[in-house]
């Protein structure tokens, strides 16, 4: 039941750090990497990653989690980017949402990944 709560709460987080509170600044720089926009952006995410698992692991594991999370979520940004400035595309291309599918593919198997450790208790 906790991992299914979590998973929702992840999922939620996602939305809101990816779409809601993301800053011009933020996109535009995850092409280059070690640029401040990118590190911010998932920073974001890592932050509220360790927020969302602190009421159900210890503060120390809920860190290493957001960690991971800034860490994985930081290069899946920097490869899609990199890979939308070598092969421009607009919103009206299939191509387009193949990548974007794929790149929120990626970051959700992320959190597959993190809530695995969870319940198999590695955190």
């Amino acid at each position: 039941m906790e991992a299914w709560i979590l998973s929702n709460i992840l999922l939620s987080k996602h939305i809101v750090a990816d779409y809601y509170v993301q800053m011009n600044f933020m996109f535009k720089g995850k092409h280059q990497y070690g640029a401040w926009g990118g590190i911010a952006h998932s920073g974001i995410h890592g932050i509220l990653t360790a927020l969302c698992f602190i009421p159900f692991v210890s503060v120390s594991s809920a860190f290493m989690l957001g960690l991971l999370d800034f860490i994985l979520h930081y290069h899946i940004d920097y490869v899609k980017s990199n890979y939308s400035i070598r092969n421009p595309m607009q919103p009206n291309e299939h191509r387009y949402w193949i990548v974007h599918g794929t790149d929120q593919l990626l970051h959700i198997l992320t959190y597959v990944f993190l809530v695995w450790l969870f319940v198999k208790e590695i955190v």
